[in-house]
C-alpha cells in the first residue's frame, strides 16, 4: 500500500472541509432552539493508578507510582462526544484532548491528541494490557512510542464500522503529544481490521511521515507496516503482532507472541510472552529477546495485582539481564 504524505498548505482546506461535513450531518438545516448541554448521565469520570516495585540484576531495585491518570468523557452535544485524560506523575500533564463528530456507525470524525491508530498492544490502555511493560518492538516501532509519547499525537481521523470492517484514517503532526508541528509534512497513519468471527481479529496498520526533534533539525523519513492478529476465547487468549520499520535507511523489525489463561474464571490469569527486536537488520549481532511470564489477579474489574518475570536475552542466547516486578493497578 502506497501512502502519500499531506503537505502543510493543504491541510487547513481538509480540515475546514471534515468540520463542514460534520457540520451538515450534525444539525437539522431547519431553525431550531440550540441543544442544552446535558450532565446528568452523559459525563463520566474514570481513573487508574500504577504503584510498581522492580528488582533486577542490572540496574537499580525501585518503587516508583508509574501512573495516575483521570479521564473525564462524555457526550455535551447530541452526536458529539469528549475524552480528556491527564496523568499527575508525567509532564506534560495532559494525555489525551479528543472531540468526536459521530456521524454514523460507518463513519465519524476525531480530532485534537489522542492514540496514533496504529498496533493492537499500543491501542490498548496501560491499564488493560496483559503484562506491565509493553513489548519491545511496540514500546520501540510503535508510532508516538518510538519518541515517548505513550503512542499519541496531535491529528485527525475518519474512523467507522461496516459489518466486520473496521478502519481508520487520518494524519498527525508526528511530533508527540503536546508539541505543534516540526516539519513542513503531515504523517500519513491507517489501520483496517476484521472480525471474521467473535473470537477472532485480523489487521494491518500503516505508517508514512517524517519526524524532527525540533522545528531548525532535519527532518527524517519514517515508515512503519505493522501485521496483528488475537484470538480470544473464553478463558483462553492468543495474540501477536509482526512490525516492520524504516527510520532514514536504517531498517528495523520486530515481533512479539502472547498467549494467555486464566485459571479461575475472571479473577486469576496466567501470561506467558515471547518477543524479538532488531533495531539495525544491516548489522549482525544486535537483536535482542524478551521472555515474560506473569500472573494477573483482578480484585475488581479495574484494580489487579500484576507480577511479571522478564529474562532479557541478546541474538546469541547470552542473558543480559532478569527482572522481578510487581504492580499494584487501582481504578475505578
Amino acid at each position: 500500500m502506497k501512502c502519500h504524505r499531506i503537505g502543510k498548505k493543504n491541510v487547513p482546506w481538509i480540515l475546514a472541509f471534515l468540520c463542514l461535513l460534520a457540520a451538515s450531518n450534525l444539525w437539522p438545516q431547519e431553525k431550531k432552539e440550540a441543544p442544552a448541554v446535558t450532565a446528568s448521565k452523559a459525563f463520566k469520570l474514570s481513573g487508574y493508578t500504577h504503584i510498581l516495585y522492580v528488582t533486577q540484576d542490572e540496574g537499580l531495585d525501585s518503587f516508583s507510582v508509574k501512573r495516575a491518570r483521570l479521564s473525564f468523557a462524555g457526550e455535551f452535544l447530541k452526536n458529539v462526544r469528549f475524552k480528556l485524560q491527564i496523568d499527575a506523575v508525567k509532564s506534560p500533564v495532559l494525555v489525551d484532548a479528543q472531540l468526536d463528530f459521530v456521524l454514523s456507525p460507518s463513519a465519524s470524525f476525531r480530532v485534537g491528541q489522542f492514540k496514533v491508530p496504529f498496533s493492537q498492544e499500543s491501542l490498548l490502555s496501560a491499564a488493560e494490557i496483559d503484562t506491565i511493560n509493553r513489548s519491545q518492538p511496540v514500546a520501540k516501532l510503535s508510532p508516538g512510542q518510538d519518541i515517548g509519547s505513550s503512542g499519541r499525537d496531535i491529528g485527525a481521523t475518519f474512523f467507522g464500522k461496516y459489518s466486520i470492517v473496521e478502519y481508520t484514517v487520518g494524519f498527525f503532526n508526528g511530533a508527540g503529544i503536546n508539541k505543534t508541528d516540526t516539519n513542513e509534512q503531515k504523517d500519513l497513519a491507517a489501520r483496517f481490521l476484521l472480525r471474521p468471527a467473535g473470537f477472532l481479529s485480523i489487521a494491518a496498520s500503516f505508517y508514512d511521515g517524517h519526524y524532527s526533534e525540533k522545528a531548525d533539525a532535519p527532518a527524517v523519513a519514517k515508515k512503519r507496516t505493522g501485521f496483528e492478529t488475537a484470538v480470544v476465547h473464553n478463558a483462553f487468549s492468543l495474540k501477536g503482532e509482526f512490525i516492520l520499520a524504516k527510520d532514514d535507511t536504517t531498517s528495523k523489525q520486530g515481533w512479539y507472541l502472547q498467549g494467555g489463561y486464566f485459571v479461575l474464571a475472571k479473577t486469576l490469569q496466567a501470561i506467558v510472552k515471547y518477543d524479538s527486536y532488531d533495531k539495525d537488520k544491516n548489522v549482525a549481532g544486535d537483536r535482542s529477546h524478551l521472555f515474560t511470564l506473569g500472573m494477573n489477579w483482578y480484585l475488581t474489574e479495574k484494580t489487579r495485582i500484576m507480577v511479571n518475570f522478564e529474562l532479557y536475552r541478546d541474538e546469541s542466547g547470552k542473558t543480559t539481564n532478569s527482572a522481578l516486578l510487581a504492580q499494584f493497578q487501582a481504578g475505578f
